[in-house]
């Protein structure tokens, strides 16, 4: 049924944007309905919705529980104590005294440290586990420090930096 030109021009049949109402437009969310302007519209791969249904949804990877967040505590706080004790060791052995071994330490332990927290937390990711797996490595080389101290370079300083960075790198 054709509608007639004049209820067209009366702007009886105008349709009107939901967040601007001063706007005349033809478009309408194909999800909820609205009618909604071109500044007001999403483009989604289903077609255009407006601002309320093309909202993008935040991937369930980075939905962490605090279930979640306790488990990667406990299990950098392992890391941090088991880590820092077999860096002592490698140290104090005659480990210890082949050239860059203790540094490229700090880069293994970066890299189990992520892996082992996203493990544990069925690889969700996030900022809290960036943090504690960072802090992990940086405490197992505190506990190994202190408990042999030893010197180390602007080169073991800048292994120990890349450490934390791939374990934030691991979940993150």
């Amino acid at each position: 049924m054709a509608q007639s030109p004049d209820l067209r021009q009366q702007g009886a049949l105008a349709r009107h944007c939901y967040w601007h109402p001063e706007v005349e437009t033809g478009l309408s969310c194909n999800r909820c309905g609205k009618d909604m302007c071109t500044q007001c519209m999403v483009q989604a791969p289903v077609g255009i919705r407006c601002r309320e249904c093309g909202k993008a949804a935040r991937p369930p990877t980075f939905e962490v529980q605090p279930s979640y967040y306790a488990r990667a505590v406990v299990v950098g706080a392992a890391i941090a104590i088991g880590g820092g004790l077999l860096w002592a060791l490698v140290v104090q052995t005659v480990f210890g005294r082949i050239p860059f071994l203790p540094s490229l330490l700090a880069l293994a332990m970066g890299y189990g440290a992520g892996e082992l927290i996203a493990l544990s937390v069925n690889r969700k990711r996030g900022t809290g586990l960036a943090w504690i797996a960072g802090s992990s490595v940086a405490i197992a080389f505190l506990i190994s420090w202190r408990l042999s101290p030893f010197g180390f370079s602007i080169w073991g300083l800048l292994f120990i930096i890349l450490g934390v960075v791939i374990a934030v790198q691991r979940v993150r």
